[in-house]
Formats: C-alpha cells, sequence, structure tokens
C-alpha cells in the first residue's frame, strides 16, 4: 500500500525480480554489480541484499540511476564489516550486554552501528572502545567521538549522540565548531608562543618576552586573550609604576611590557579569527593612548663621573674573578651593550688587524659592528686568548659551554665599595660623553655607538671605514686609563 514500508523481502525484489533468494540467483541476474568500497567496506551490494532478504533492511527507495549510491549509504547505516574476515554482519542494538561481549580485534578497527539510532556506533580497536557519531554536514561526512565506554552508558551515549547530530542536521559542524571554541580560547601564554615562534625577533627581545610577560602577567598567562578587558589593562599598567631593584620608578617596566601586549594582542587579531571576523576587534591596550595613560619617557642620565673613575677602577680590580674584571673593563673602553660584550666569540676577534666584530643579529639595529682595538684592548684581549680553555666564548660561563652572565651582586658590591651606583648600561653612557668631551666627531660617535641614523639621509650615504675609528679609539682609552690614574698597560 502506499506509504507503507516494503518489506526486506521486498527491498530485496526490486534488485532480483526473478524472486530468487540465493547468493548464487543474485549473480546469475546482476553479474556486474560493482563493488561497494566505504570505510574499509569491500563488499558486492547483492551480499548486502542477500541479507536484507532475510528480512532484515530498512525502507530505502531505489531508483534506476542512484541505485549505488544509495545502497552504499544504506550498507553503512545498517550493516558493520569486520576487516578480518571480510564478513558483514546486520546492525545490532548497543546494549551494555552487547558491548561486554565484544573482542577486540588484533589490528585495526571495526565498526558496530546502533539499530535504534541511525548516526551513533561504537569504534572497537585493540586497545579501546569508543561511542561515535556519524553524519553529514552540509554533504561533508563528519566523523565524531563521544567518549569511551568506560565513561558512558549506551543510554547516556544515545542521548549525547541525539543532541549531536541534531545540530549537525542544522548545518552546525562540530569538526569547525570545536576549532572556533579552540580559537575563542586561545591564551595569553599561547598567544605568547605562537608569536615568537613565527616572528624573526633578534635574541635579546625573545628573552625580554620570555621574561618580562611572565614576571609583570603571570596571573594572565592562561586568561583567554578575549578575556582581557581595558580595565584590566589600566589597572595592571597603574600597578606596575613601583620602585624596582635599580632603583627606578618601575615606569618604564611599566610601558614595555604593555607594549609588549598590546603588540600580541595586535598579533592574535590578524592571526585568530572567527568566519573572518578577528577575535579581537579593538585592543585593550588602546585605552592607555586614548586616554594619555602612557608614562612619560625619562631618559636615563647617570654615568660614572671623573672624580669616580678611580675609585671605581680599583674596586673592579679588586674581584676575585679576572673574567668579570676583563668584562667590565672591555664594556668601559668600547661603549658596548651588556649582552653584546658577554657574547662576544674568539671567532670575532681578529688579532691580525686588531679588530672585534659584534654580529649583525646581536646588534640592537641589526647592523654588523666592528671596532679597532686600543692598545689595552688588544694586550687584554691577547692575554686571555692564551688562557683561554675549550669555550669559544671570550667570557665564558661555568662549565665553558655557554657565555657569562653577568650578576646584580657582583655589580653592587662594586658600587658599594666605590661609592658609586651603577646599571651596566652606564657603561656604554660614560664612554659616548668621554668621546664626546674629546671634541670627537659626531659621524664618529655614531659610528662608535653603532647608531643606524635612520632619520639621518646624509648619515646614510657616509662611509666611514673601521680605521677611521682606530684613533679615536686609542684617544678614549688614553684619556679613561689616566682619569683612573693608570698607564697604558695591559
Amino acid at each position: 500500500m502506499p506509504g507503507e514500508k516494503p518489506s526486506g523481502k521486498a527491498l530485496a525484489s526490486r534488485l532480483n525480480p526473478s524472486g530468487g533468494s540465493s547468493r548464487a540467483s543474485l549473480a546469475r541476474q546482476e553479474p556486474a554489480l560493482p563493488q561497494i568500497r566505504h570505510e574499509g567496506m569491500c563488499v558486492l551490494a547483492r551480499e548486502f541484499f542477500y541479507k536484507a532478504n532475510a528480512g532484515n533492511a530498512r525502507h530505502m527507495t531505489l531508483s534506476k540511476d542512484k541505485n549505488f549510491s544509495e545502497l552504499s549509504t544504506y550498507c553503512r547505516l545498517n550493516f558493520t564489516y569486520h576487516p578480518k574476515n571480510g564478513k558483514a554482519g546486520i546492525m545490532p542494538k548497543l546494549t551494555k550486554l552487547f558491548i561486554a561481549s565484544i573482542k577486540s580485534p588484533e589490528r585495526g578497527q571495526i565498526f558496530f552501528r546502533d539499530s535504534l539510532l541511525i548516526g551513533l556506533g561504537l569504534r572497537v580497536t585493540p586497545g579501546s572502545c569508543s561511542y561515535i557519531v556519524e553524519a553529514r554536514v552540509n554533504g561533508v561526512l563528519r566523523r565524531i567521538t563521544l567518549g569511551k565506554v568506560s565513561q558512558l552508558t549506551p543510554t547516556a551515549a544515545r542521548k549525547k549522540a541525539q543532541t549531536l547530530l541534531a545540530n549537525m542536521a542544522a548545518g552546525k559542524d562540530p569538526t569547525i565548531e570545536r576549532a572556533k571554541r579552540k580559537i575563542r580560547g586561545a591564551t595569553l601564554e599561547e598567544v605568547l608562543d605562537h608569536y615568537l615562534s613565527v616572528r624573526n625577533l633578534k635574541p635579546n627581545t625573545v628573552r625580554a618576552y620570555r621574561s618580562m610577560v611572565p614576571r609583570c602577567l603571570g596571573d594572565w598567562l592562561e586568561l583567554p586573550i578575549v578575556a582581557i578587558t581595558r580595565e584590566m589593562v589600566e589597572q595592571r599598567h597603574a600597578g606596575l609604576r613601583r620602585t624596582t631593584k635599580q632603583g627606578t620608578t618601575g615606569e618604564a617596566q611599566a610601558n614595555t611590557v604593555m607594549h609588549m601586549l598590546g603588540t600580541l594582542l595586535n598579533f592574535a587579531a590578524a592571526n585568530y579569527e572567527i568566519d573572518g571576523k578577528p577575535i579581537i576587534l579593538v585592543n585593550p591596550v588602546k585605552r592607555l593612548s586614548n586616554n594619555r595613560q602612557w608614562y612619560p619617557h625619562r631618559r636615563r642620565q647617570s654615568i660614572i663621573p671623573d672624580h669616580k673613575l678611580p675609585a671605581w677602577f680599583s674596586a673592579v680590580m679588586e674581584l676575585r674573578h679576572q673574567k668579570v674584571k676583563d668584562y667590565l673593563m672591555l664594556l668601559l673602553l668600547t661603549g658596548l651593550r651588556r649582552n653584546e660584550g658577554a657574547t662576544l666569540k674568539w671567532n670575532e676577534v681578529d688579532f691580525q688587524s686588531k679588530v672585534l666584530t659584534i654580529r649583525a643579529e646581536l646588534s640592537k639595529n641589526g647592523n654588523e659592528h666592528r671596532l679597532p682595538l686600543s692598545d689595552y684592548l688588544y694586550e687584554m684581549l691577547h692575554r686571555r686568548y692564551l688562557e683561554r680553555g675549550n669555550s669559544e666564548y671570550v667570557f665564558p660561563g661555568q662549565g665553558g659551554k655557554h657565555h657569562m652572565v653577568d650578576s646584580d651582586h657582583v655589580i653592587d658590591g662594586v658600587a658599594e665599595k666605590a661609592n658609586c651606583p651603577f646599571i651596566l648600561h652606564d657603561l656604554r653612557r660614560t664612554f659616548l660623553t668621554l668621546a664626546e668631551r674629546l671634541a670627537l666627531p659626531y659621524v664618529v660617535l655614531k659610528k662608535l655607538a653603532n647608531h643606524s641614523g635612520r632619520n639621518d639621509t646624509t648619515f646614510g650615504y657616509l662611509v666611514v671605514d673601521v680605521e677611521r675609528l682606530r684613533e679615536p679609539m686609542q684617544i678614549i682609552t688614553n684619556e679613561f686609563l689616566r682619569l683612573c690614574n693608570q698607564k697604558n698597560e695591559g
């Protein structure tokens, strides 16, 4: 009758009009039926409909030109397939008793699909048994794992599957939704790691991010970046304004870490999108600019004054380790930044031409920096070379595998003995201040400091050879030694 579902026999008879129910008769009627290959299944269509003829078929409308696509769907939803013996089986009802009777395959996987809820099934592997949901979303077949059988009962799995299948029927792709949730939940720590992995940053910059962000924003690392608000930024920026170990106000630190946060959030806005829209529409750090809350930039002006140099030099010479003495003198007599001096390698010191080279990747402006050695520096470095061990570094750390790392307590000890508080960057300012006082040309000062001069068009046309700097370097060294009441000797 119209509207009634045909029986298994009636369904089989559509493929086998002669009425025969044996495999042989099916083979005689449809000798050219192609094989169905779907998710590991490789069984003749007539094999499934021989099973269907036994009364286990569901309603399925067959048309002349869609027979085999519908057969494939029918077989997937109503039969399981054992990869070991290649036999198809009728889909059972998933119950606790049935699940307990399942034997895991030695290899591969077996699928059992529920007879009550189309789309719910079990995936059995040698070491696991899990509920799955299968359905097409916008024409794409999706297989989603619900959980292990030890975590869900069949009833709970069926209820969970019904909700998921309803969402999939409405066009919601679980795979895409899961990806969206992952993007929406990206934490500050994940964005930091992503940013540092894809950006070509200098080692010093990477170290600064790795140090300052956890130190100043450590309680935000596990927080989703979308949860960082403008009010949080405003309050943290104000809270970071506290006296540092160096005796500064902390304003520079507060500004720096908020600039870092702003950079990370801009990076996230450019790289984390959902449906073509960035997950961050407005960077919350902009609140500081809109309200003009950035602390004014106050450049440090501290140097070691002339009258303190003798005491400073004496305190340095009283240090226990010769390596630390030489390192501090190198910074004072070259104006190098602390990391440039600490990471100096022997293959970057040319004793024949009396020149040392700072690699472009270590310099602040990204340009290679070559400096001629004064007599004092040459003799000091040559002495260290003769006494060197197996390390490639001029100033090796403990064990010799890495470069030395300056410690605050050593600096504090020298400052206390000399009654002259200082930080290592003060030595660079002292070098350039003395060089300027000696009336050296401005272009020579910029080259000695390795400043880029990006905003100076004329400076970009000037080519200053390293030999042009040799005499100024010697003059600066001689003046420092005079102020320290020392002769020019290594």
